[in-house]
């Protein structure tokens, strides 16, 4: 269950606190004046974020290693060329369909 505990009652509560987040998998979000400052979370959903964010830079990865001498700026310039490409391919049916 996602509850949202202030700093001060995650000080005067943590034991109790984390026995939730250990027993019923609760998820904390830590607050400070309604200001979100932290999340705790039970480690099975943190190793869970850690492998997807782990897997999404493998494949991140993967793509630099095909490409090695592209720069960032070169890449945002292929970006934007390929998105004007295909927004202009877009436009070109559409405007051979209403001409149909």
């Amino acid at each position: 269950m996602r509850k949202e505990v202030s700093a001060a009652e995650l000080h005067q509560k943590l034991s109790e606190l984390l026995e939730g987040v250990y027993r019923n998998g609760d998820r904390l979000i830590v607050k400070r004046a309604d200001t979100p400052l932290a999340a705790i979370v039970p480690i099975e959903i943190y190793e869970d974020i850690l492998q997807q964010r782990e897997q999404a830079f493998s494949v991140l990865d993967r793509i630099w290693e095909k490409v090695p001498g592209l720069n960032e700026e070169e890449a945002q310039d292929d970006i934007e060329q390929a998105i004007a490409e295909a927004r202009a391919e877009k436009i070109r049916k559409s405007l051979l369909q209403e001409a149909m």
